[in-house]
């Protein structure tokens, strides 16, 4: 099972919380900055996020590439957490990946809590545009690179037709 990052959660100009989407059950549910906190303190992953030198929630641009996320405020008030850095209305996760003789194609969640899969095409578009925010990056060789906890499933040939 894993957790991945997806939105914020504020109130005004206070943080309240994020969604975090969860693999195995594959639901969004709400946590607490203090119950992300104490996730990542005690070593679990939040796919995302990681906690910075102060010990406060910091975004995983490194391991998971992990640049924006959408800040939800309010009934349908989703606008990104840096928003001199993209002018998407709609940020996906990549959660997996399915290899198969076929073209490769990938599982996302949205910032909309949207689950929806892919072709490798479109997700590198995708990636082109900013819109991914996690779980893959298109690497100096313009290949589409998964990043660690990014589930990888091989299709067997019964489930590719």
């Amino acid at each position: 099972m894993c957790k991945f990052a997806t939105n914020r959660e504020d109130l005004g100009q206070r943080v309240t919380g994020y969604i975090i989407y969860n693999s195995l059950t594959k639901e969004f549910i709400g946590q607490t900055s203090k119950a992300v906190k104490d996730t990542l303190a005690n070593g679990d992953r939040i796919y995302g996020f990681i906690l910075g030198e102060d010990g406060e929630i910091a975004l995983d641009k490194d391991g998971f590439h992990t640049t924006n996320m959408m800040v939800r405020s309010g009934i349908n008030t989703l606008t990104p957490m840096n928003e001199f850095d993209s002018v998407a209305n709609v940020f996906y996760i990549v959660v997996a990946q399915y290899k198969g003789k076929g073209e490769t194609e990938y599982e996302l969640v949205n910032s909309r809590y949207g689950r929806m899969t892919y072709p490798e095409s479109k997700v590198k578009m995708l990636a082109e545009f900013g819109c991914i925010q996690g779980g893959v990056y298109i690497d100096g060789k313009g290949r589409l690179i998964v990043c660690d906890g990014v589930e990888i499933v091989e299709k067997t040939a019964a489930e590719e037709n």
